[in-house]
């Protein structure tokens, strides 16, 4: 299962910011910790990004007993609170950034992370992936728009990082075939969207599923997105959804 995770800050961050800036998707530092140890708890094993998706290039599906954390948007307050807590529980994660801020003559922003900042993160063996330039919704563009988002996003990394980001996450979830067609042609070897419950293998690996779970990790909807078997039973809505997503912009 890999988890999509926005803002990770205290809640008197979240009252000082814009709520249409993820922070409906927002976890203070205790309750995101609470989340992971819990998850450990059931036995859960976290690994990478990368993991996951070398092993299904290898032919394999998704192991059912694993955990990918994801994070997008690239806010600083993901560094601040979230990573410590990470890092002393020795997990990895995935962080896709937006990039006009790191362009050169960019708009600087103080909230988002910076160019030391990604690679501190790259050094401390997180992975980096883009997330588009500013953001929009992709699906909304012409055809060079979406070049430019997209394969823009990753010249900027591969300039700002001295390497090309492998994966990249649709901002707001939002694709339809032209994207993914464009993230092809840009050379990420994956990318992420936020459907889900539904098991990745070879069939998804440029629409990964991704989850979201309470912080308790006690909900209904937890118990059946924990579980292999009401995944399975449930990926058909899932599998119908994208079906329409993606037929919806040959039609």
């Amino acid at each position: 299962m890999i988890l999509i995770h926005h803002h990770v800050a205290p809640e008197s961050a979240k009252r000082l910011e814009r709520v249409d800036e993820g922070w409906d998707w927002s976890l203070t530092p205790e309750l995101f910790e609470r989340q992971l140890r819990t998850l450990a708890r059931l036995g859960f094993r976290f690994v990478s990004l990368e993991e996951t998706v070398d092993a299904i290039d290898a032919g394999r599906a998704e192991d059912p007993s694993t955990i990918v954390v994801t994070f997008d948007d690239g806010w600083r307050d993901q560094l601040l609170y979230a990573v410590p807590i990470l890092r002393e529980m020795n997990i990895p994660a995935a962080f896709f950034v937006t990039t006009e801020h790191l362009r050169e003559g960019g708009t600087p922003d103080p909230r988002r992370l910076t160019r030391e900042e990604l690679l501190g993160l790259l050094d401390a063996g997180m992975t980096v992936g883009a997330h588009s330039r500013t953001h929009p919704n992709l699906t909304s563009l012409d055809r060079v728009e979406i070049e430019r988002e997209v394969g823009g996003s990753r010249e900027d990394l591969e300039r700002a990082l001295g390497r090309p980001p492998r994966f990249f996450a649709y901002p707001g979830g939002a694709f339809d075939a032209r994207v993914v067609a464009a993230v092809r042609r840009a050379g990420y070897d994956a990318a992420a969207s936020s459907f889900g419950p539904a098991q990745n293998d070879s069939s998804s690996i440029h629409w990964l599923f991704r989850d979201v779970l309470s912080p308790t990790v006690d909900k209904l909807s937890d118990r059946y997105r924990l579980s292999p078997l009401a995944r399975r039973l449930l990926e058909f809505r899932v599998k119908r959804r994208l079906d329409r997503t993606l037929r919806g912009s040959s039609s």
